[in-house]
């Protein structure tokens, strides 16, 4: 073979195999053009960790005053959220546990304790597990879609402007709008639902870079109910993902068990 021909051959083998990677189907994947495919581009980028553990400062600000203290969260995605309120040098005075069917509280300033299935609440199964996988993803600045079901991309629907994109779902009665910004952060969400009577606004802020894209310092939640406006703030301290959670509720033997109506009476810290 002539050197001539070696060249055109070699320009042959570099042309097709432009051609075979501008055909490719994964190409087509990502077309701007499929909102569905970007749609899945957006859900994959920021489904990054199913289990978070962190310390935090809550401040929780209403018309009436604003009260704070410390705690350590710990939550596994849709499944459940532990926390332990800690307002004193690290000294826990009360502790939380909500599953899907359950809730159990703790307080140490009182030595009770309340343990109930949340059908006891009044509270439908299917009501628990959606409340828990929205509380959850609000707290770990995830996406859900309403009903329980399996996140999708055909269930959203996608609007661009010039400062952002707009992921929308609703289902019956419940309606939700995530916003991203330019920088591909999840940073607001617009949430209204029949098991409040309001909406609910979420604003996250203070991102920081991680090994799996950036995730909020901080996650602020308001709402207004009347005339009260309400503003529960958390700001997370050197959180860490996907590691083992222990989700221990140990109930020493001279605690006093209570309901939990009677419990939250009396909660005091």
């Amino acid at each position: 073979m002539t050197t001539q021909q070696k060249s055109f051959l070699l320009l042959l083998l570099t042309l097709a195999l432009v051609l075979i990677t501008g055909c490719s189907p994964q190409k087509k994947l990502f077309k701007k053009t499929d909102p569905y495919q970007r749609i899945q581009q957006i859900l994959d980028q920021h489904r990054s960790f199913d289990r978070m553990e962190s310390k935090v400062n809550i401040n929780i600000k209403t018309g009436r005053g604003s009260n704070s203290l410390a705690a350590r969260v710990k939550i596994q995605k849709d499944s459940c959220l532990w926390v332990s309120l800690q307002p004193f040098l690290g000294i826990e005075v009360g502790r939380l546990l909500l599953t899907k069917d359950s809730v159990f509280l703790m307080n140490r300033l009182r030595k009770s304790y309340a343990v109930a299935a949340l059908s006891d609440q009044n509270i439908g199964n299917d009501q628990a597990v959606y409340a828990l996988k929205v509380l959850t993803s609000v707290l770990s600045n995830q996406f859900f879609v309403p009903g329980n079901k399996q996140i999708s991309a055909k269930d959203f629907d996608l609007q661009e402007t010039d400062r952002e994109l707009i992921l929308s779902c609703s289902h019956q009665n419940e309606k939700a709008n995530f916003y991203i910004n330019k920088a591909g952060e999840y940073y607001r969400a617009d949430l209204e639902s029949a098991m409040l009577n309001f909406p609910l606004k979420v604003d996250y802020s203070l991102f920081q870079a991680t090994t799996f894209g950036s995730f909020p310092s901080r996650v602020v939640l308001s709402f207004q109910q009347g005339n009260d406006n309400t503003e529960f703030r958390v700001d997370y301290l050197n959180p860490v993902y996907n590691t083992g959670l222990s989700l221990d509720f140990p109930l020493p033997g001279n605690y006093k068990q209570t309901s939990v109506e009677s419990f939250l009476n009396q909660l005091q810290f």
